[in-house]
């Protein structure tokens, strides 16, 4: 699986119009794949990257799901920066009270 999920992620970059590079093609992978294994197969897509198959377009690609857990930590983020706000909102009121 992880020589097709490098491969599904290299084409992906490419339909953007980006070069897929080492870097981009390992940040996005669902598990932690050796560097040659990586290495390699970049390689060979680079030499090649037409012959690889096209993914179905039912199949949840790696970008959706990166981009669910992506807003899911926003989300995350956001609350706690709303609690946080609530917190100094309630300090200064109590502050100015006193």
């Amino acid at each position: 699986m992880s020589a097709q999920e490098i491969i599904q992620i290299a084409n992906e970059l490419s339909a953007r119009g980006i070069t897929p590079s080492t870097a981009m093609v390992k940040a996005r992978l669902s598990h932690p794949v050796p560097m040659a294994e990586l290495l390699k197969v970049l390689s060979q897509w680079k030499q090649q990257p037409q012959s690889a198959d096209p993914v179905p377009a039912s199949a949840p690609t790696v970008a959706a799901r990166a981009q669910a857990v992506d807003l899911q930590q926003l989300g995350e983020q956001l609350n706690r920066l709303e609690q946080k706000v609530d917190r100094l909102t309630a300090l200064l009121l109590k502050q100015q009270q006193d």
